[in-house]
């Protein structure tokens, strides 16, 4: 099963929520926007023909207004800011309090204080940014109902969090999603590893399953750095998640059917694409400018050293 960046599923949901469209109610279902459109079809949405969709009302909607195509060149600011990595406890009326490990937790904010510097100078192909990771994580009580959530609510939650610790765009918080819950947005029985957003209020979000436990910063279980550096890395070049920058994972990682990934020592030199014997911390692949389109990108614009920035 490949794994998924929903990021586009979701812009594409949003696209066809907004005022302009209103083919979807501003009342997003539980069970997430796929209860409304298969997410097969909001994944590549604004790729399809008309022909192609076989939803007659939903073709109708999409002749009169498309989805923006993913981008090639920013049009704007990239990201500069602080990661802080939310401890959220998940509690329902049928199930016992849930959430990540905080061991697991720790080594994760870890992990990505040591991806996010090649993972910033990768993205200053696309303009300037600035990365860092907050040193403690934002506890947050979360009610969810019979076990799961939806997008709509994780934005709620992002704005209810910032406000309450006066937070603003230049924080982009992360959820990591625990085994036993389920955002139906990113439903990781369907291959969907995360995606990132942006709230109502303006702060940028990143989601990702976890899936397992005993973290390590070397991941070899593979079971989070791949989707969370992935995330990380998008959410820095395209913060608003509004199409007007480019997604630069999906043509080397999961949505172009590819698992391209650089791979880093503890001083974050860079190893090759290769997993070798002995390494630190890997990153999933981030597209050249120029490869950007492409589905997949070649491996040669998806393994190499970050650029100097």
């Amino acid at each position: 099963m490949d794994r998924l960046c929903h990021t586009r599923f979701v812009k594409n949901a949003r696209f066809l929520q907004s005022a302009e469209v209103g083919f979807i109610p501003k009342a997003e279902p539980l069970d997430g926007f796929q209860a409304l459109v298969p997410a097969s079809v909001l994944r590549r949405l604004e790729r399809l023909t008309v022909e192609e969709i076989k939803d007659g009302r939903l073709a109708e909607a999409v002749s009169k207004r498309k989805p923006p195509a993913a981008q090639t060149k920013a049009a704007g600011p990239l990201f500069s800011g602080t990661l802080r990595f939310m401890q959220v406890a998940f509690s329902s009326s049928s199930r016992s309090r849930a959430g990540v490990p905080i061991s697991d937790l720790e080594t994760a904010m870890r992990y990505a204080s040591l991806a996010v510097g090649p993972i910033s100078a990768y993205a200053s192909q696309y303009g300037p940014n600035r990365l860092a990771v907050a040193v403690a994580a934002v506890p947050f009580n979360a009610a969810v109902t019979d076990g799961k959530y939806n997008d709509s609510v994780l934005s709620g939650w992002v704005d209810k969090i910032a406000g309450a610790n006066g937070l603003g765009s230049d924080s982009c918080l992360v959820f990591l999603n625990p085994q036993g819950v389920v955002n139906t947005d990113a439903d990781p029985t369907q291959g969907v590893m995360g995606y990132h957003n942006l709230s109502s209020s303006g702060i940028p979000y990143v989601f990702v399953n976890v899936m397992g436990a005993g973290l390590t910063i070397d991941d070899r279980q593979d079971v989070y750095a791949m989707a969370l550096s992935h995330e990380i890395a998008e959410m820095t070049v395209d913060p608003r998640a509004d199409g007007s920058n480019p997604e630069v994972s999906d043509p080397c990682s999961g949505n172009c059917s590819v698992g391209y990934r650089n791979y880093f020592d503890q001083g974050g030199s860079w190893l090759g694409g290769v997993p070798p014997r002995s390494y630190s911390f890997f990153t999933d692949g981030i597209a050249t400018p120029a490869t950007v389109a492409q589905c997949p990108a070649p491996a040669s614009s998806c393994t190499y050293p970050p650029p100097r920035h």
